[in-house]
C-alpha cells in the first residue's frame, strides 16, 4: 500500500520522454544507513518534509481523534489537532517548528517547547540564519505578530494567507501586511506604513543586500509601487507578481499596465508595450546586467531578452526564462504545434510532448544543460542534448548538476521502483526516493529513501569522467 501511494506521489510531479544515451556498466558507489521507520498505521503522508540538508525528515501522526509529529524517528506529543503541514524545518535544518491544538487553544511547539496559547496561529517563519521566529497570532479579538516570542502591536487582521511575514536576507528585518479601519498597510520593521485599500498578496519584497524594500498598493482606482515608502508612478493596473530587485540590489524591475497594453517598468522607465507580460516575468541576470521575460502579443508569444524580441510561439511555458550563472545564456521552454522544446540562445533543442520546468537547467559554470522531457508517455532526462533512459516519472526540480558541473543527478522511477541516477547510471532500487537530492561535494551526494517502510540516509559517490565539460562548451559555443 505505501509504495502505490508513494509512485502515485511521484508521477504526480512527472510530465512524460524519447533515442538515449549508453548507460555506464557500473553504478555508482553507495552506502546506506537506516535512519528510522514510516509508521504506515497512523501516518499523514501529505505531511511528510525533508529538512533543508535532506538528512531529517518529519510527519504527523494520527492515533484516534490525536495527533503527533513524529521528528526522525521519534514521536512527540499527542494533541488534539498538528496546524497546516508545512516547513516544520528552519533554513539550517537544525530546529524544528510547528503549530498544535489542544484543548481549543493553539501553540507554537518550537523545538518541542510549547509556546503561550492563542485562538488562532499561522504558521511558525524562520529567518534565513534560523535563529529567529515569527508568527501571526490572533487572541480576544485582536490581531499581532510574535517575534522572537514578543507580541507587536496589535491590528483588526494580518491579511490574507497570500499575505505571509517575511525576512530580509540578512535575517535583521521583517516586513507583513496588516489591516485596521478597513485599509490595509505595510509594516516593516514594527513601523507601519501609509494605508492603502489593498495591499497585493506576496508582492513585499526586500533586496538582496536587505536595504531596501517595495511592494505593490491599490488605492482608489490606481496602483502604485512603494519602493523604500515612496509612491512611484500610479498606474491603472500593475501586474500581480511581485516588484523585482536584481541580485546588486540597484535595479527593480515591475509589470504596469494602462487598462489596455502591459509593459515593464524598469528603474522607473517604462519599456515597449504588448497585449500581456505573463505572470512571474520579468527576471534579472545573476550579474544584474540584463532582463529577461515573456509576453503575448497579436495571439503569439516570445521573449523579450535585453529589449530584443525572441521567435513568437504558440505558447511560452509558464516559469520565466532562465539565465546561465554566468549570465552569458538565456533557455526558456516554447511550445508549437503541440510539441515542446527547450530555446537556448535563440537555438531550438529537439521536440518533446513536454519539457519540463528549467532550474538549474544550466550547470554552475554555464556550459552545460541538462532538462527532464517526455514523449509517448515516457520521461528523460537530455544532458547536452543526449537522451538518457527512460523512465515512468522523473520528479520534479530534476536533474541537478554538481557543484563543479561534471555529473548529473536525478531521482526517477521505473520497473525497478524508485532510484537516483548519476551520470546515467542508476544507484539501489527503492518505494521512493524522497523529494530532494543533494550534493554534498563535487563528487558526492546524498538523499533519504524508503524502503519496506523503512527510511535510509544514501550516499553516494560519482566516478568522474572529464569529457564533459568540453562537450558542453562547444554546444553552447555552437548556439
Amino acid at each position: 500500500m505505501l509504495k502505490q501511494i508513494l509512485l502515485v506521489s511521484l508521477l504526480a510531479l512527472s510530465g512524460a520522454a524519447a533515442v538515449q544515451a549508453a548507460v555506464p556498466d557500473t553504478a555508482p558507489a553507495l552506502s546506506e544507513k537506516m535512519v528510522g521507520r514510516v509508521d504506515v498505521a497512523g501516518w499523514k503522508d501529505v505531511s511528510f518534509r525533508v529538512s533543508p540538508d535532506g538528512k531529517r525528515y518529519a510527519y504527523v501522526v494520527q492515533a484516534g481523534e490525536k495527533q503527533a509529529v513524529v521528528v526522525d524517528g521519534k514521536r512527540g506529543k499527542f494533541y488534539d489537532g498538528i496546524g497546516e503541514h508545512a516547513g516544520f524545518f528552519s533554513p539550517d535544518s537544525r530546529r524544528v517548528a510547528y503549530v498544535a491544538l489542544s484543548n481549543g487553544a493553539w501553540r507554537v511547539v518550537l523545538d518541542g517547547v510549547e509556546g503561550p496559547a492563542y485562538d488562532a496561529l499561522s504558521n511558525p517563519v524562520f529567518s534565513p540564519d534560523s535563529r529567529r521566529v515569527a508568527y501571526k497570532a490572533k487572541l480576544n479579538g485582536q490581531a499581532f505578530v510574535v517575534l522572537d516570542g514578543k507580541r507587536g502591536a496589535p491590528y483588526a487582521g494580518l491579511g490574507t494567507r497570500e499575505q505571509p511575514l517575511l525576512f530580509s536576507s540578512d535575517s535583521r528585518r521583517l516586513a507583513y501586511v496588516a489591516a485596521q479601519d478597513g485599509k490595509e498597510f505595510a509594516v516593516i520593521d514594527g513601523r507601519a506604513g501609509k494605508p492603502y485599500d489593498l495591499i497585493g498578496s506576496r508582492s513585499i519584497v526586500f533586496s538582496p543586500d536587505g536595504k531596501r524594500v517595495a511592494y505593490r498598493a491599490v488605492r482608489g482606482g490606481s496602483t502604485v509601487v512603494v519602493i523604500d515608502g515612496e509612491e512611484h508612478q500610479p498606474y491603472p493596473v500593475i501586474g500581480i507578481s511581485a516588484p523585482r530587485f536584481s541580485p546588486d540590489s540597484r535595479n527593480l524591475v515591475y509589470v504596469a499596465g494602462d487598462g489596455v497594453k502591459k509593459f515593464v517598468v524598469l528603474n522607473g522607465e517604462e519599456q515597449a508595450a504588448y497585449d500581456e507580460v505573463l505572470t512571474f516575468s520579468p527576471v534579472f541576470s545573476p550579474d544584474s546586467r540584463r532582463v529577461a521575460y515573456v509576453v503575448r502579443h497579436a495571439g503569439r508569444e516570445f521573449v523579450v531578452v535585453d529589449g530584443k524580441e525572441g521567435k513568437k510561439y504558440d505558447h511560452i511555458a509558464q516559469e520565466s526564462p532562465v539565465f546561465s550563472p554566468d549570465s552569458k545564456h538565456v533557455a526558456y521552454v516554447a511550445q508549437q504545434d503541440g510539441k515542446a522544446f527547450a530555446v537556448i540562445d535563440g537555438a531550438e533543442g529537439k521536440a518533446y510532448d513536454y519539457v519540463g520546468e528549467l532550474k538549474p537547467f544550466f550547470s554552475p559554470d554555464g556550459k552545460r544543460v541538462a532538462y527532464r522531457a517526455s514523449r509517448d508517455g515516457k520521461m528523460r532526462v537530455v544532458v547536452d542534448g543526449v537522451e538518457q533512459k527512460e523512465y515512468d516519472a522523473i520528479g520534479n526540480g530534476n536533474p541537478l548538476f554538481s557543484p563543479d558541473g561534471e555529473h548529473v543527478a536525478y531521482r526517477a522511477q521505473g520497473a525497478r521502483g524508485g532510484v537516483v541516477v548519476v551520470d546515467g547510471a542508476e544507484g539501489k532500487p527503492y518505494d521512493l526516493i524522497l523529494p530532494e537530492i543533494r550534493f554534498d561535494a563535487p563528487d558526492r551526494l546524498h538523499y533519504l529513501a524508503i524502503k519496506n517502510d523503512n527510511i535510509y540516509l544514501v550516499s553516494h559517490k560519482a566516478v568522474r569522467t572529464g569529457a564533459h565539460g568540453l562537450r558542453a562548451t562547444a554546444l553552447l559555443t555552437r548556439r
